[in-house]
């Protein structure tokens, strides 16, 4: 390692790469929980990450959306595929912070992707549906976040407060 040299950027693909155009959309702000409203700020820029609305577990990475498009549409043109999957993976990632990511980690969706890809039609129809369920989840998520945030708020402000305050005045000089 040499640290004579700049870091090359493109090793943080949490923020750049694919995650970059997910937070270029929201405009590093958090969707859940709207952390990021105010002014661009570097260290809480570095702290977003994506959310997948229907998750890794339920078929909803990439990888796993371009599988189930495949199998679903068996006829489309690698273009149209590549498309298709591109809008998919566009209504299902979204920016979170950090705290709202892992907040809603374990949450599962009522439907895996390929599931909801099963609806009968055309993909237009398909993609249609896609959006409607993800809006849905993003509804639900953001309740769940905002119930959460209430309690760790007052809590924060009563058990962790005090403490921190009382370290940052330690640690100044004559503190």
């Amino acid at each position: 390692m040499d640290i004579d040299k700049p870091y090359d950027y493109r090793n943080c693909q949490s923020l750049f790469g694919y995650a970059m155009v997910v937070h270029a959309r929201s405009g590093g702000i958090c969707v859940l929980c709207g952390a990021g409203r105010g002014r661009i700020d570097f260290d809480l820029w570095r702290q977003m990450t994506v959310e997948h609305l229907i998750g890794e577990s339920q078929g909803g990475y990439l990888s796993a959306v371009r599988t189930a498009v495949q199998d679903r549409f068996p006829d489309l043109s690698p273009i149209e595929l590549a498309l298709l999957v591109e809008q998919i993976d566009k209504a299902n990632t979204v920016t979170a912070c950090s705290f709202c990511n892992a907040t809603t980690s374990r949450d599962r969706a009522e439907q895996s992707m390929a599931e909801v890809l099963a609806v009968p039609g055309t993909p237009e129809v398909v993609l249609a549906h896609v959006g409607a369920v993800t809006v849905e989840i993003l509804e639900r998520k953001r309740r769940v976040v905002s119930w959460k945030l209430e309690s760790v708020r007052a809590a924060f402000e009563s058990m962790v407060v005090p403490g921190l305050e009382a370290a940052r005045t330690a640690a100044r000089p004559g503190g």
